[in-house]
């Protein structure tokens, strides 16, 4: 019968699997990034550790089990298209990718600057999309493919001292949207949202006692998440498992936008 899991579409007990495939994950020499590229390998990939810090991907290159560590700068497209040629002709191309990268400075508007503003901007925005548009190029073409492209739950609700970085995460939000539009129905295009992780750059606005205590209330399940929580979100979306899901906002944010 129709419902009985032995006539879906995919295998319910492989849906998660990711062996086979090939995965470049940028901002991968640390924090959220190189969660996801450990995860990934964890699953079956074989993962494009991309960075621009080479021996930060290398270290998370060597903790796979099949990893390849490769210098690339977002904010660049020579790189970027230096970067997809390599993994093209050495490794085969890719059907997943998975871009990290962002910074951050929290500061009031009236004391941001304005080089502050593009600096941000220019990694977390105009960064995603160069590496969008480059490095999906070849997913379209082959007519297959996941993109996972790393938002904030900062580009839902804003926040005050967010500015740069909730414009930015907002404008990721919907270049996700319009992506999945335009390459739908064959490569899927979706944003994780993460809440506040204890990443380096988070780690250290932590010493804050009082920003982290108002930070950590904020969050349901009453702390900040750990790196490699985002990891089930983001093997959920490159697998099978997400075979219907494309265009989505998935927060792993401990309940931050529900409160």
């Amino acid at each position: 019968m129709s419902w009985r899991s032995g006539s879906w579409q995919f295998d319910p007990e492989s849906m998660f699997d990711l062996s086979g495939r090939r995965a470049i994950v940028t901002g991968a020499g640390s924090g959220l990034g190189r969660a996801i590229a450990l995860g990934f390998d964890a699953r079956g990939a074989t993962v494009v550790v991309a960075d621009i810090d080479g021996e930060a991907a290398a270290a998370v290159a060597d903790a796979c089990t099949n990893g390849v560590a490769m210098e690339v700068d977002v904010t660049d497209d020579e790189s970027l298209r230096s970067l997809r040629g390599t993994v093209r002709d050495e490794h085969g191309g890719y059907q997943i990718l998975c871009n990290v990268p962002g910074i951050n400075t929290r500061r009031p508007v009236f004391e941001l600057s304005f080089e502050e503003w593009r600096e941000i901007i220019r990694l977390n925005l105009d960064g995603m999309f160069r590496a969008a548009k480059v490095l999906g190029e070849p997913l379209v073409d082959a007519g297959d493919g996941s993109v996972i492209n790393m938002a904030s739950v900062r580009g839902i609700d804003g926040g005050a001292d967010q500015s740069a970085y909730s414009a930015s995460k907002g404008g990721v939000i919907q270049l996700t949207k319009v992506l999945a539009a335009e390459w739908a129905p064959e490569v899927r295009v979706n944003a994780l949202a993460p809440g506040y992780m204890k990443t380096p750059l988070v780690r250290e606005a932590m010493s804050d006692r009082e920003w982290y205590e108002r930070m950590r209330e904020g969050h349901l399940l009453g702390r900040f998440g750990e790196p490699e929580e985002v990891v089930g979100a983001a093997v959920f979306l490159a697998s099978d498992a997400a075979s219907f899901v494309t265009g989505s906002v998935l927060t792993v944010d401990g309940g931050w936008t529900a409160h």
